[in-house]
């Protein structure tokens, strides 16, 4: 009685699933027939686009590359004369400004000269205070006068040199930098004409950037350039391409000279855009309008209420536009959303008319 009782319920269900079953494939074979009823009517009525009517524009274009900051003028500081060095103020990536001390000599020795110069100087002006006194009684000749103001012009001229040469025990900078190497240490001996600091001046920068080979030929002296760095566009212009290409990469150095707003140390690594091409009345179209098939570049052009696909030249892109050159003419109408579903000789619904890129 129970097994009775199982296999009824078994078939029950078994019911229930089919009909369940058919009312689902019913339901949706009507919606598939809904669906294909819905496109045949979008087709008759045409499918819904937006366009984009075709402008002439100014179309510059530029090229990215990498570079470096550097000076265009360095400056080398050396010893004056032989002594020890007492103290060092600054480090390499210091900034300095005219005036300010870099390092500083033992003094003990200098001080002693400039110390005996002062001395024979106020002995030279006194004597020839008293030769005075003497040729205007008649005591001494004329020519022993001349002979003691000779005496003095020498010594006031050992005097100054003494001078300058104490003064340049405190080794300062003459330029607005930054220190790009430290060659001295406190305690070292520094010798005369001792290369002690290389400063490079901030108020001339350069940028150093490596082209290649198929660019450099077609950019020329002048050519605008924007380095950017750190949301900050600077502008430049080409100082020189190097004539011969490096040995190792094959490119060429270019450099690039900078506006003195920069404020970047030499050695910064920045992005550089050069302005590789310039024209007036170019056909510029947004990219998104492009569609590619095999090797073939083409768009849909709109006329009346058909779409027709043309195959298109496509030249340089950047910034989300396109460079065509030839194929387009100002005015004409292009589909843009709704492109992927346009085919050639459709019938079309333009819902917005004249979009911008």
């Amino acid at each position: 009685m129970k097994t009775r009782k199982e296999v009824m319920f078994l078939l029950l269900v078994i019911i229930l699933l089919g009909i369940g079953c058919i009312f689902f494939f019913s339901q949706k074979r009507e919606e598939q027939k809904s669906q294909t009823s819905m496109k045949e009517e979008i087709a008759a009525a045409g499918i819904p686009v937006t366009s984009y009517v075709v402008e002439r524009a100014y179309w510059d274009y530029w090229k990215t590359y990498y570079g470096k900051i550097k000076a265009a003028s360095e400056q080398s500081i050396t010893a004056y004369v032989r002594e020890f060095v007492s103290s060092v103020h600054v480090d390499v990536g210091d900034m300095v400004i005219p005036g300010d001390i870099l390092c500083e000599l033992e003094k003990v020795t200098q001080t002693s000269v400039l110390t005996s110069q002062q001395t024979e100087f106020e002995n030279a002006r006194r004597d020839l205070e008293r030769k005075k006194h003497l040729y205007q009684a008649g005591g001494i000749s004329k020519q022993e006068v001349e002979q003691a103001v000779a005496l003095l012009n020498e010594r006031k001229a050992r005097l100054q040199e003494a001078r300058t040469v104490f003064q340049r025990t405190a080794i300062r900078s003459s330029t607005k930098g930054v220190v790009l190497s430290k060659n001295i240490h406190v305690g070292e001996i520094a010798e005369p004409g001792m290369e002690l600091f290389r400063l490079a001046s901030l108020e001339d920068l350069e940028l150093e950037v490596m082209i290649a080979s198929s660019d450099a030929l077609h950019i020329d002296v002048g050519v605008p350039c924007r380095v950017l760095y750190s949301e900050t566009v600077t502008r430049g212009v080409i100082k020189r391409i190097d004539p011969e290409a490096q040995a190792e990469t094959g490119m060429y150095k270019g450099v690039i000279s900078l506006e003195r707003t920069l404020n970047l140390y030499p050695g910064t690594f920045v992005e550089v855009q050069i302005r590789m091409d310039s024209r007036r009345n170019a056909i510029v179209i947004p990219d998104d309008l492009l569609r590619r098939e095999r090797n073939e570049a083409y768009v849909f052009v709109i006329i009346e209420d058909k779409a027709f696909r043309r195959k298109i030249n496509p030249g340089k892109s950047q910034d989300g536009l396109l460079e065509v050159r030839g194929e387009l003419d100002e005015g004409e109408v292009l589909v843009r959303e709704g492109v992927d579903r346009v085919y050639d000789g459709a019938t079309v619904v333009v819902i917005q008319k004249g979009q911008k890129p």
